[in-house]
């Protein structure tokens, strides 16, 4: 559920074209740092986490952001 609550951020908001794959990572999909830093801003908005700025870079996958989100509570209802 997670991973596709990524998927559809990425592909709405941030207009990530291309195959959005859970082994891709920010960067294999073209976001820069400013982009990274937008991304983890709009899951603290959304989702009431918080982020350090340390836990996702653009090496950071779609897998590895997910499993730090679970890690940090977020549980999304399908």
């Amino acid at each position: 559920m997670i991973y596709d609550y990524l998927r559809t951020l990425l592909q709405e908001t941030f207009r990530v074209d291309g195959e959005i794959t859970p082994d891709k990572s920010l960067g294999d999909l073209d976001l820069d740092s400013l982009n990274t830093a937008e991304i983890c801003a709009a899951l603290e908005d959304d989702l009431k986490v918080s982020i350090d700025d340390e836990e996702v870079t653009q090496a950071t996958t779609l897998s590895e952001l997910a499993d730090l989100l679970q890690s940090k509570g977020v549980v999304l209802a399908g």
